[in-house]
């Protein structure tokens, strides 16, 4: 009961991209990942800033540009300030851009709501010499107003101490700073909307001060070649083309083959410890052949990963990926894609689980089903231990060729997928396409880290969890019979019954191998686990490369890598898309779909490829 009265609730408000999301991690402690683009933030976030012996129970309201319940993160905040439980409501307004800002800052002073103003990003106001009253602007606003850096702790403590006046000294209600037109009155929205702008309007003619600015920014310069009508899409893929030689090319092969190398230490000491110890025979085999056999085939890619996403982070934070997605909405909307979708499908690169929660940011379900649809093609990073273990086994000489070509291929396959929908069971109008560019920033060491090191926790959660599991589960249907027998021949295993079984589905896709079939029923649990059970079926004396090229030839390792690239996502991507959905029925289609289309693509592949090489050899 004390804890009650000791706390406060406070709600942060703001438009996309204004700096909330650092200042609730700058409040909380916690490490949210801020990207510098809209559409970062597309569900609320809760944490607690103990101050004194008050505690703030603080929620991180999705970033929205009005109050109007059109989509689902603006439905989310409507929600959470229409019920009024705030004790009190910090507006996050960007100084930069205050004319855009207050707009939504005038919505939330009509509802009467208890509002602090913290203007934020007040470094970067000075640093280009503008200057701004916040007495005026407390004036005009009726309400306070403090100036703060959610990036440098500029302020924080007078924030806080705002926030505790604010709550033990109840205000009158707030006023809103003009009246509001009679809602019977023709064209009630519009003149309402006409309010708030001139509003706003006024509040930063008479509050802020702007220096002379030279005729082009160092933004707008960069724009010139980053938008260009002719060149910005060439630009894009050849930046994607760099990251990816960076990554798979001599950099990333070097790291990774180093890590590999220690692996092979620590695999010949642990090897002495169990048998100086006297472990038996069948713990010797879980040790090395089931768990360390499977972790580590999937942990030697995990410097390529690292590098692919420090790199995509770099794009992200500079604001490069914002104009990324405007300029693919002209060859989107063809597709019948939102602008806005590029968001969540860049997103799916790196997993397909938030990616499928991004598309919150989309207003009409159409497009949300649509972009749901396609999120699956776009290769999420839990399938690159996969194509690196192939490409190291077949294609090492061209590396960054066959990767790029791999997701080239997804989003070109995800792109028809669209299309195919579009034109038969998700027909509609465009929604309009409105997205803020961002100023250019340099990117911080810790939103950097930040972003990376969300990536290697998932992997190592997932390592530690699902995969561990697998492996141990793997070993053990691969070491004994269905007699429940311990076997050394694990094709009398259990796990070899099963695999022969549905391996006939694969002839024509030509991996008849049941332990390659194996491998891609454990991937439907997590994708890592494909490179995980490969290394417990085709362990042993050969290293996991060699026994690879002896088992497949180049074009079933390719079919394979179509198969894996295309076929449904795994169980947490499903449940997401369930959850996004809120229909067991598209759920349904989503793997049925995935499950046809990659069958057929690696079917078709390796038919034709196997026609054309005979007709030409011969």
């Amino acid at each position: 009961m004390q804890e009650k009265q000791n706390s406060i609730r406070v709600l942060l408000a703001g438009n996309p991209n204004c700096g909330k999301t650092t200042l609730f991690n700058r409040l909380t402690g916690d490490n949210q990942y801020v990207g510098n683009w809209p559409g970062v933030t597309v569900e609320k976030r809760t944490g607690q800033c103990l101050t004194g012996d008050r505690l703030l129970m603080i929620t991180d309201l999705p970033g929205v540009y009005s109050l109007y319940p059109y989509s689902p993160e603006e439905a989310i905040a409507d929600r959470f300030l229409h019920e009024k439980e705030a004790e009190v409501v910090v507006d996050v307004v960007d100084a930069t851009n205050p004319e855009r800002n207050l707009y939504l800052t005038m919505q939330l002073l009509e509802r009467k709501l208890p509002v602090i103003v913290a203007l934020n990003m007040m470094d970067e106001l000075q640093k280009h010499g503008d200057r701004v009253d916040c007495g005026i602007l407390e004036k005009v606003l009726g309400v306070p107003v403090v100036p703060i850096s959610a990036a440098t702790g500029l302020g924080m403590d007078s924030l806080l101490s705002e926030i505790l006046r604010y709550a033990d000294q109840p205000q009158a209600q707030t006023a809103c700073p003009y009246i509001l037109p009679s809602p019977d009155m023709p064209d009630y929205d519009v003149l309402l909307a006409k309010k708030r702008y001139d509003a706003a309007e006024s509040a930063v003619k008479q509050g802020f001060w702007r220096a002379p600015r030279p005729e082009k920014s160092l933004s707008d310069r960069i724009d010139a070649l980053a938008t260009h009508r002719l060149l910005a899409i060439p630009l894009f893929f050849l930046l994607l083309t760099l990251i990816f030689v960076l990554t798979f090319g001599s950099v990333g092969s070097f790291l990774s083959n180093g890590l590999s190398k220690g692996f092979d230490v620590c695999s010949a000491w642990m090897e002495r410890m169990l048998l100086s110890a006297g472990a038996s025979d069948w713990v010797r085999s879980l040790v090395m052949d089931g768990i360390f056999s499977g972790l580590s085939a999937v942990a030697t890619f995990l410097p390529q990963i690292i590098l692919l996403f420090f790199l995509l982070s770099l794009l992200e934070d500079s604001g490069y990926m914002a104009r990324a997605a405007f300029i693919m909405d002209a060859p989107m909307r063809k597709l019948g894609l939102s602008g806005k979708a590029f968001v969540p499908l860049l997103m799916g690169f790196g997993c397909t689980v938030p990616a499928v929660m991004g598309t919150r940011i989309l207003e009409q379900q159409k497009d949300r089903r649509l972009t749901i649809l396609t999120l699956p093609f776009m290769s999420c990073s839990a399938k690159m231990p996969v194509y690196a273990l192939f490409i190291a086994a077949f294609f090492a000489d061209y590396g960054p060729w066959a990767i790029l070509a791999i997701y080239l291929l997804g989003v070109v396959l995800g792109a028809l997928s669209a299309l195919f929908f579009k034109s038969t069971v998700l027909r509609g109008e465009y929604a309009p396409f409105v997205m803020e560019l961002p100023p250019y920033r340099l990117p911080t060491w810790k939103s950097l880290c930040i972003h990376v090191w969300e990536r290697v926790k998932d992997f190592f959660l997932r390592a530690g969890t699902i995969l561990l599991c697998a492996t141990i589960l793997v070993w053990f249907l691969r070491s004994f019979s269905p007699q429940f027998q311990y076997v050394t021949d694990q094709s009398q295993s259990i796990l070899a019954v099963i695999g022969k079984t549905i391996a006939p589905a694969f002839q024509l896709c030509g991996f008849a191998d049941w332990r390659a079939c194996v491998s891609l029923l454990t991937g439907l649990v997590a994708k890592e686990s494909v490179v995980s059970t490969m290394g417990i079926l085709y362990g042993g004396e050969m290293e996991l490369s060699c026994a690879l090229a002896a088992a497949f030839t180049p074009l079933s390792a390719c079919s394979f890598l179509l198969f894996v690239l295309l076929y449904t996502p795994c169980v947490a991507a499903l449940s997401a898309i369930y959850r996004e959905m809120k229909s067991i029925r598209w759920t349904a289609v989503c793997v049925i779909w995935q499950l046809c289309v990659a069958w057929y693509t690696s079917a078709l592949f390796y038919q034709t490829a196997s026609l054309l090489t005979k007709f030409f050899c011969t």
